[in-house]
């Protein structure tokens, strides 16, 4: 008996060796890889492609789109594109399907982004008032608490200067207004029209006809100095983006 027990704390050592070895000298590259994939633009391919024949890019998110395609300025020729996912991540991505920057929020996004002159981005979730640089930092004051539960489609920005912002959020029957740091400046009713207005849902209209498979949330415009490009979301949690003459 005590020989059996000697023969298997031996094997036991012998294992515990051999596993702390192997596991030691894993490359990095042996582990599993979790970042999300792009699949950029390919120059060469790119002459090549019809219109709307099939994607020069594709952009892995990590739920379906719930929001449509935004493209804003970096500057004065750069663009970028704004979406969010089911899982409320807001992502930021390059013309060529790169990312450049994401952002986790608390929920889904009220209504449409909006960029002020200064390329600064406002939006709203129920909760929580947004405004951010192209980088996606917060500007001082920002993010904020909402007082009352943001609904219908979000904020609406007025400015004169870069100081002299006005962030309007519709909270059911009454407007909050701030100011571009953030403070509250008043509640107010709003007007039956208004109330109306702010409710109905917008339905984005490209005006051309969608790629199978493609959602009605999406984007037809122009994202380089070069034609038109569809962006639009499938459900197999992709991005698309194709291009047109």
């Amino acid at each position: 008996m005590r020989n059996i027990i000697i023969a298997t704390s031996i094997v036991f050592i012998a294992v515990l060796i051999t596993s702390y070895f192997y596991f030691s000298n894993l490359r990095q590259s042996d582990l599993p890889n979790h970042e999300i994939e792009n699949t950029a633009i390919d120059e060469d391919v790119e002459d090549e492609i019809s219109s709307g024949e099939s994607p020069i890019w594709t952009f892995n998110l990590h739920a379906a789109l719930i929001t449509r395609p935004i493209v804003g300025s970096i500057g004065d020729t750069s663009r970028f594109i704004l979406v969010q996912d089911a899982y409320h991540i807001l992502y930021a991505i390059s013309p060529s399907g790169q990312q450049l920057w994401n952002a986790q929020l608390p929920g889904p996004i009220l209504g449409d982004i909006q960029q002020l002159a200064d390329l600064t981005l406002v939006f709203t979730t129920a909760e929580r008032l947004y405004r951010i640089d192209t980088d996606g930092d917060p500007l001082p004051g920002f993010s904020l608490q909402l007082p009352q539960r943001a609904t219908g489609q979000g904020v609406t920005a007025s400015h004169e200067s870069a100081e002299d912002i006005r962030i309007d959020v519709q909270a059911g029957s009454r407007l909050l207004s701030f100011d571009a740091r953030g403070r509250h400046l008043q509640t107010r009713n709003r007007e039956a029209n208004e109330a109306a207005d702010g409710n109905q849902e917008v339905q984005a209209d490209t005006g051309i006809g969608l790629p199978a498979g493609c959602n009605p949330l999406s984007y037809y415009g122009p994202l380089s100095e070069e034609g038109n490009y569809l962006l639009c979301g499938k459900d197999d949690r992709k991005l698309y983006c194709y291009r047109y003459e």
